[in-house]
């Protein structure tokens, strides 16, 4: 037997879709704009994820209501 889980977990997950898309983002801004690839992967990383967690607390919230 399975547990019930009362709130099933949503077929769209904005935190990693944010990720996916900060992260090739982020390269491009690295390579030409600061010419380090590793800085604009951490910066593409953390807007992504930023985003994300962002997207997915509006979601959850007007899931609430």
């Amino acid at each position: 037997m399975s547990p019930q889980d009362s709130d099933p977990s949503p077929a769209v997950n904005p935190i990693a879709i944010g990720i996916v898309l900060g992260l090739p983002t982020g390269a491009a801004i690295g390579v030409f704009g600061f010419d380090n690839l590793a800085l604009g992967l951490l910066l593409g990383a953390a807007a992504g994820l930023t985003v994300g967690v962002a997207v997915d607390a509006l979601l959850r919230r007007g899931s609430d209501r």
